[in-house]
């Protein structure tokens, strides 16, 4: 043993007898949430270093997430737990894809017997309906003139709980519209392919769908049209 490691050793002996029998202060008592915490730290430091580090307007946002899912979650509880508000709420919630946009119906459940029949009060000059397809919870109308590419697609369905309309926002410029204060939305077509006019009917609980190369106004008078047979 060298010198420097003698005298290191006495020092620390020295040390040991005038305080090995001393009272030490007891280590601090921390709370079980921050023991918790503790663990998960040293678990993944890495993913706690992230989060430091992670800019204020990803923290606002989830914040603004987080909110957003209290209210679902507390509107959801009052769907659940009271009838007045399952059967006033037919809700139908727009959300926009890369190719696609889709009308999502949720809140009340309506049987496949709820459905109506309806059908068009006023067509343009020469058509006339050439098919007519029940699919059981959507109808499809469809009318023609001498004309192929002109053809009238009309159906509809319920506003329950799961179904959807999908239509095409890759070619399609959309804009809000009006039938008898009914909202809904007109796609109008930038390639020379179909128009599509969707609305709700949050009375009725009935969505409707008219698909057609016929320009906007001749489409929202053929809405405006629309009927129950009774």
């Amino acid at each position: 043993m060298n010198d420097d490691l003698l005298i290191r050793q006495v020092l620390l002996d020295a040390a040991l007898a005038d305080y090995g029998t001393a009272d030490l202060p007891e280590a601090p008592s921390f709370s079980t949430k921050y023991l918790a915490w503790e663990r998960k730290f040293l678990r993944n430091p890495q993913t706690f270093a992230q989060r430091a580090l992670r800019p204020l307007w990803k923290t606002a946002l989830r914040s603004a997430v987080c909110f957003l899912l209290v209210v679902s979650l507390s509107f959801g509880s009052l769907m659940a737990f009271s009838p007045q508000a399952r059967a006033w709420v037919v809700s139908w919630f727009t959300e926009w894809y890369e190719d696609h946009v889709s009308y999502q119906f949720q809140g009340e459940y309506l049987p496949v017997e709820s459905l109506k029949d309806w059908t068009l009060g006023y067509l343009p000059e020469g058509y006339v309906q050439t098919d007519y397809i029940d699919l059981e919870n959507i109808v499809i109308r469809l009318y023609n003139n001498d004309d192929p590419n002109m053809e009238i697609e009309f159906n509809y369905q319920l506003l329950t709980d799961g179904n959807e309309y999908r239509l095409d926002n890759e070619r399609h410029i959309p804009s809000d519209i009006y039938i008898h204060n009914m909202p809904g939305q007109f796609l109008a077509a930038i390639d020379g392919s179909q128009n599509f006019l969707v609305w709700f009917d949050e009375e009725s609980k009935h969505a409707f769908l008219l698909m057609s190369r016929q320009p906007r106004d001749v489409l929202i008078q053929i809405a405006e049209s629309v009927e129950p047979i009774e």
